[in-house]
C-alpha cells in the first residue's frame, strides 16, 4: 500500500513533469513567433503569407494546448490538500496499480518516475479513466481490447 509520503512524492513529480511540458509549449510558441516575424516587406509575397498563416494556426493550436495544460496544473496544485486521502476505489488522486501499468489519477501526464517506479498521469476526462472509475482492488476493466486487473489502490 502506498504511504501518504509516497503519494506526496508522486504528486510532486507529476507537477514537475507537467511544468516541464508547459515550459516546452511556451518555448515552441516563442520560437514559432520569432521565426514568423523575420520577414522584411520586400520578401513578403503570397508564399510568405501562406507560411505566416500556417504558423499562426500552429501557434493558436499550441496556445490552446498550453491553456489546457495550465488548467491541469492548477488541478494538480489543488490536489496537494487532499493527497493524504487513502482511496479504496478509483477516483481523483488515486494511485492505481494494475497488472499492466501504474496510474496516478490526476492530469494527463507523460510517463514519469518516482524512486524508479514508472507512473502514468491519467486525467479524469479520458475514456480509460471512465472505464476504471469507481472500481476496487481485484476488479477488472477493459479499454481498447485490453483488460486490466486492479491489484492495489491507494
Amino acid at each position: 500500500m502506498q504511504s501518504t509520503r509516497d503519494k506526496s512524492s508522486i504528486l510532486v513529480a507529476a507537477i514537475r513533469q507537467h511544468t516541464s511540458v508547459i515550459h516546452d509549449f511556451g518555448e515552441r510558441i516563442r520560437q514559432m513567433m520569432s521565426t514568423s516575424g523575420n520577414v522584411n516587406e520586400e520578401e513578403y509575397d503570397s508564399q510568405e503569407q501562406s507560411f505566416k498563416a500556417e504558423t499562426s494556426a500552429k501557434v493558436n493550436l499550441l496556445s490552446e494546448q498550453l491553456a489546457f495544460a495550465n488548467k491541469e496544473l492548477d488541478e494538480l496544485t489543488r490536489m496537494k490538500q487532499n493527497i493524504a486521502v487513502n482511496h479504496t476505489q478509483v477516483g481523483l488522486g488515486s494511485v492505481v496499480t494494475t497488472d499492466r501499468d501504474t496510474f496516478f489519477v490526476s492530469a494527463s501526464i507523460e510517463r514519469f518516475h518516482v524512486d524508479g517506479v514508472p507512473y502514468f498521469g491519467l486525467s479524469i476526462h479520458t475514456p480509460l479513466y471512465k472505464e476504471m472509475k469507481g472500481k476496487k482492488a481485484g476488479e477488472t476493466f477493459s479499454y481498447k481490447k485490453t483488460t486490466y486487473t486492479i491489484k492495489e489502490i491507494s
